[in-house]
């Protein structure tokens, strides 16, 4: 009886060390464009997005390859600061059964010249990091950045300043850890299962 009981606990933690080792993160790029709403009158002096505007995914690779171009994307419908610390906006957004939830975000370069009569060339470049997680993929931080402009036609209540949204992650090798652990795991099966049969 007490060399199942070893047998029943080493089949346990070969199990629990092998699952570890299926743990998928996420790799390559998607982005993202449309419309948005400001908090001020021009992205050269906003602090936050209070709206977006039928945003669809416009570029999609590696893992979020099989999300269409042209899908239409969720965003959050919370007010986005431009400077946000934790805890960050969970569900920031969602496309293609992934969710991404926004860690951090500052702004990296912000100026032109803000509406001021008929002309405007405001600009903002927002970047941050955050983890997106779905569709059987283990949680995995994305490096992102968003970059705004107002409209080439200067001041016009019908339409909107555009952006672009983009973000990526690359798989962090682990060193060879994963085989590793699976060595031990098969390993110490082996060396119980020999001595159960001595």
């Amino acid at each position: 009886m007490k060399n199942m009981i070893k047998f029943a606990g080493v089949a346990a933690v070969a199990i629990a060390l092998t699952q570890s080792v299926q743990a998928i993160p996420v790799t390559g790029n998607i982005g993202f464009t449309g419309g948005v709403e400001y908090n001020n009158t021009s992205a050269g002096n906003a602090t936050a997005v209070t709206a977006w505007i039928t945003p669809i995914a416009t570029l999609d690779s590696g893992t979020f390859s099989s999300i269409a171009l042209g899908t239409p994307v969720t965003f959050t419908s919370q007010v986005w600061s431009f400077v946000t610390g934790s805890p960050g906006i969970n569900n920031f957004w969602s496309v293609g059964g992934f969710t991404f939830n926004l860690l951090s975000s500052s702004i990296v370069n912000q100026g032109g010249t803000v509406f001021s009569g008929p002309t405007a060339n405001g600009f903002v470049v927002v970047s941050g990091t955050g983890t997106v997680s779905g569709n059987g993929y283990t949680p995995t931080t994305l490096s992102w950045s968003f970059t705004s402009q107002d409209p080439n036609s200067g001041y016009d209540a019908n339409q909107n300043p555009t952006w672009t949204f983009s973000a990526s992650a690359a798989s962090v090798p682990d060193g060879g850890a994963t085989v590793m652990l699976l060595g031990i795991a098969l390993s110490g099966a082996a060396l119980l299962r020999k001595k159960l049969m001595a």
